[in-house]
């Protein structure tokens, strides 16, 4: 066999140049030492009908029909993805209602777009085998690289598989969600409520109605007083004063169904707080005793009512020169409260006031607690925190189920026709009568007392919509809020040694006297008071909200869509352009066919060649080294070795060889 090899070889470089002239249809034949060459097909340089072309033109693209509507169906399924993704970009989720995913039927889109281009593209790679060898020459080993791509059902899955790689992953990438806070549709919105309150009613007044009445009737027997304290607020107070120390806060009710509402501007019935220090008010009177004892010094806030003092001997806090322990006056801070205003130094002025409790702190200085400078040296610190009725602008918004509040604006302005008695003899029966008081021992029923924000300002502070900008509280509120603040603050003790010589009300004295910032503890106490107002009003005049709930929507990121648009754009130009040179060769569309290759493969020679090298373990080395080019016929075209003194520009033919 090995012998047969040989000389059919020889045979072949023999009679290379005279194969050349006739292509033969049947396979070689061997005699054992001639391998001669017999052919059926008309030579080469036989001229092609024009009517044979044209018919072989129409059965050409007549075979891409397949591919066409591949394609079609490929841009159609990509276009109908973009469509898609456009319609539901910054929609809400819950808008698809199929009962599968958009995501799920975007990516049966793109599956269908890549594999029915997949389909087309390894036709192309097919074709384009044939395609290359008409129009140049190339080793055979580029030519096992086209069908090895474009084979059969294998062939077809690899590169689906290799564009799914780059195909999927970011056509799904492009699809994100992202959440938004929508207002709710549903009829839980008439829930959706925080408390506010217009008019303040609470506590009960016993009057004694008298008619006529005189002078001395009036001051030996007072016609108006609370039946006592009201416990709502009783509580709010004790509260508002504890918080301080760790500085909690009170939060109003509030109903969000949903866990996100929001309630915009609204105004509100409260109680503000401020303070003052009045220090310079002080009076200083030093007391000079016997010689065996210790001078003193007082200092004392001149109240007519009841006056603010507090006294200590001439010496450091903790001077242990001398026994102190039995000596009465070892006050180290001193408070004292009123409700008559007009009794005090900064807020006494009643006119168009809303103010109704006052309370007077006298605290050590600085010098003296920390043993620095003895007691005559040091002025102690005073200072007057008041409460009063105002209104207050919030801005509400409920956020994951926590209430966020701010206060926008505090407003006290005061009607001046409010409050007003029915009797207009007021001021001839009771001496020192005082209209603009909110209280006073002897008094007339009241009309309520009135607050108001001005239209201008109500617009600045965005209260529209018809929203009401006046609001009362009852006489039997005010003189009920005196009483519950008298039963705390009324009998409180001072502090004797930085301790409280009763328990009553040992935690609230020493939270207020201990307070390095008396405006953030009255504050506390009066946004606790607050709360207890606005929860009154609940029921009745309840600030109503929306509702929210975090929808997801849609969000395409388009730039992901690039990828696999240039992708498809891509494989739609190279099949077209493999299309229109098949048409323009002249080419039958062959595509992968392996009938076609097994007919229109290599020609006798190079076959003698390839099978001799297979014997010899060298298929590979022969492949790269044979280079061939297709040779067109009138029935069809071969693979036949092209000599390099027969191909043009061999130079460059060589660049198509694998090496």
């Amino acid at each position: 066999m090995g012998l047969l090899g040989s000389q059919a070889f020889s045979s072949v470089t023999t009679l290379g140049l005279k194969a050349r002239g006739t292509k033969l249809q049947s396979p070689p034949m061997s005699d054992g030492n001639n391998v001669t060459r017999h052919s059926h097909l008309e030579p080469r340089d036989a001229p092609i009908l024009e009517c044979e072309k044209k018919q072989t033109t129409r059965r050409s693209l007549a075979r891409w029909k397949w591919e066409i509507m591949g394609m079609v169906l490929s841009l159609s399924s990509f276009a109908a993805s973009i469509v898609l993704l456009a319609v539901y970009d910054g929609q809400r989720a819950d808008s698809w209602t199929a009962p599968f995913t958009l995501n799920t039927f975007i990516s049966i889109l793109a599956q269908t777009s890549r594999t029915s281009l997949a389909f087309g593209v390894g036709s192309s790679l097919g074709q384009a085998k044939w395609n290359n060898f008409s129009r140049r020459s190339g080793n055979l080993a580029l030519f096992e690289a086209f069908d090895e791509a474009s084979k059969g059902p294998w062939g077809s899955l690899t590169l689906l598989y290799r564009l799914r790689s780059c195909y999927e992953p970011f056509v799904q990438a492009s699809i994100t969600l992202y959440g938004e806070l929508d207002k709710e549709l549903s009829s839980s919105g008439s829930t959706t409520s925080i408390s506010r309150t217009e008019r303040l009613d609470f506590g009960t007044l016993i009057i004694f109605d008298r008619s006529p009445l005189d002078k001395s009737e009036w001051f030996s027997d007072p016609n108006i007083f609370a039946r006592g304290p009201d416990l709502g607020l009783l509580i709010s107070v004790y509260r508002g004063v504890l918080s301080a120390s760790d500085m909690t806060t009170a939060l109003p009710h509030f109903s969000c169904p949903t866990s996100n509402c929001t309630f915009g501007n609204f105004a509100s019935l409260g109680v503000c707080s401020s303070c003052a220090d009045v220090s310079s008010h002080l009076v200083k009177m030093t007391d000079t005793p016997p010689q065996d004892e210790l001078p003193m010094t007082t200092y004392q806030l001149p109240w007519s009512d009841a006056p603010l003092w507090i006294i200590q001997y001439n010496t450091f806090r903790n001077d242990t020169s001398f026994d102190t322990s039995d000596l009465p006056f070892e006050v180290a801070s001193q408070m004292v409260s009123t409700t008559h205003i007009e009794n005090t130094m900064v807020f006494n002025n009643t006119i168009n006031s809303t103010t109704f409790f006052v309370m007077g702190i006298l605290q050590p200085a600085l010098d003296y607690a920390n043993n620095i400078s003895i007691w005559n040296e040091t002025v102690p610190k005073a200072a007057e925190c008041g409460l009063h009725y105002c209104t207050n602008v919030y801005s509400s918004s409920v956020v994951e189920g926590k209430l966020n509040e701010t206060l926008i604006a505090s407003i006290s302005n005061r009607d001046a026709n409010s409050y007003q008695t029915a009797h207009g003899n007021a001021s001839s029966v009771f001496e020192g009568w005082k209209p603009h008081a909110l209280y006073q021992e002897l008094d007339y029923p009241r009309s309520d007392l009135q607050l108001f924000i001005p239209d201008k300002e109500a617009e600045f502070l965005g209260l529209v919509d018809g929203q009401v900008l006046r609001f009362n509280i009852s006489q039997g509120t005010i003189h009920s809020a005196k009483a519950s603040l008298e039963t705390i603050f009324g009998e409180l003790q001072y502090l004797v040694n930085d301790y409280v010589r009763y328990d009553s009300r040992a935690e609230i004295a020493e939270i207020i006297a201990g307070s390095e910032d008396l405006n953030a503890t009255f504050r506390t106490l009066a946004d606790s008071m607050s709360v207890y107002i606005r929860d009154q009003g609940y029921n009745s005049s309840a600030r109503y909200g929306v509702s929210h709930t975090w929808v997801l929507h849609y969000r395409i990121r388009w730039k992901f869509l690039l990828l696999p648009l240039g992708l498809t754009l891509a494989g739609c130009f190279f099949l077209m352009y493999i299309i229109w040179e098949t048409q323009s060769l002249g080419l039958m569309a062959w595509k992968e066919s392996t009938l076609a290759t097994l007919s229109h493969g290599l020609d006798a020679l190079t076959r003698a060649r390839m099978r001799e090298a297979y014997l010899d373990n060298a298929e590979e080395k022969s492949a790269r080294e044979i280079s061939v080019r297709a040779e067109k016929f009138r029935g069809g075209i071969e693979l036949c070795e092209a000599h390099p003194s027969h191909v043009p520009g061999n130079a460059a033919n060589m660049d198509s060889r694998l090496v």
